[in-house]
């Protein structure tokens, strides 16, 4: 009963005699072992698929994208509190603003589909939103050089 061993040589798996195991026993063939999912015989009738050469391992590495960078809140911008968060008539907006600001509801395109404009942004103002869609929206609130985003929901 022969045995047959898989050698990897030149980064070509073959099949070879138990004599030839001896003789593959090199040092440069042990500097890429091979992987358990590749020693798989090939089904009788079929041929082996051929594999190009084998980069040296000195060249093979690995390339790793770098986490994404999530910027660090403006401590200028104003903050905005949507008090009923989904609102399904009336949309309650308040901001850290202590003069005159522009409210701005913008729909899922960037538009501008309400606008008011308040004396002091730092009280509670109510927006009536019962002709609009159901859906997501953008609150702009713009006080001078100052402006702050938050996105609220409206309708049930």
């Amino acid at each position: 009963m022969k045995i047959l061993y898989f050698v990897l040589s030149g980064g070509l798996l073959a099949l070879a005699p138990a004599a030839a195991r001896a003789q593959s026993k090199a040092p440069a063939a042990k500097a890429a072992p091979a992987k358990p999912a590749a020693a798989k015989a090939p089904a009788a009738g079929s041929t082996a698929p051929k594999a190009g050469p084998a980069a040296p391992a000195a060249e093979v590495t690995a390339h790793v994208a770098p986490a994404p960078v999530t910027p660090a809140a403006d401590p200028t911008a104003l903050k905005i509190k949507a008090e009923v968060n989904p609102a399904t008539r009336q949309l309650a907006v308040r901001t850290d603003a202590t003069g005159p600001t522009t409210i701005e509801v913008n729909d899922a395109t960037g538009r501008p589909v309400l606008t008011r404009n308040v004396i002091a942004g730092n009280q509670s103002t109510d927006l009536n939103v019962s002709q609009l869609p159901a859906g997501y929206y953008v609150v702009r609130c713009t006080a001078g050089l100052r402006t702050g985003m938050r996105r609220v929901r409206l309708g049930g």
